[in-house]
């Protein structure tokens, strides 16, 4: 009887054993973010679900979702492809599993972008903002969209890669 309680003992040692390595093996978290690929096909473009390598790709700091930075603001942002108004989704700049934000992002679909850099020297611009967004996005194309490619700050041309005013309203136009 004796042998039996040591090699009963020895058995569940050896199991405990096992089940330690495999737990203590386990990822504890959110898997590590995939990578931050830009979308060419055409819209509707929703917000990246795995915002934080958009984030890094655009170049912001990951900043925690109760951050306000010193003067926090706002801006409209309208996307027009062939004519018709794309909705800007909530969420750009938002990675809700890591609990982490950009600088630049979305809580609503009306276009509105809030601004919340640490520092007042900071001035992100359009190209991050889309880059935020997933979306191809350079002088000459949104997307797949590479015909007459305008960008308009209040109504006044502007360049592509205008920085993001406080209190305007952004125009990006482009035909396929």
């Amino acid at each position: 009887m004796r042998a039996g309680r040591w090699r009963r003992a020895g058995v569940t040692a050896a199991a405990l054993l096992l089940m330690s390595t495999v737990v203590g093996g386990c990822q504890v978290g959110p898997a590590p973010p995939g990578p931050a690929e830009l979308r060419t096909g055409p819209p509707p473009w929703d917000a990246p679900r795995d915002a934080v390598s958009y984030i890094d790709r655009a170049g912001f700091e990951r900043l925690p979702l109760d951050f306000s930075g010193p003067s926090p603001y706002t801006l409209t942002i309208a996307v027009t492809v062939d004519g018709t108004a794309v909705q800007v989704p909530a969420g750009v700049g938002i990675d809700r599993l890591r609990a982490e934000q950009a600088a630049v992002h979305t809580h609503t679909t009306d276009g509105l972008v809030y601004v919340e850099a640490k520092t007042t020297a900071e001035h992100p611009t359009l190209a991050q903002f889309f880059t935020l967004w997933g979306v191809k996005y350079d002088a000459n194309c949104l997307a797949d969209a590479c015909k007459s490619l305008t960008v308009a700050v209040d109504g006044k041309p502007a360049p592509w890669d205008t920085p993001l005013v406080p209190n305007s309203h952004i125009a990006v136009t482009v035909r396929h």
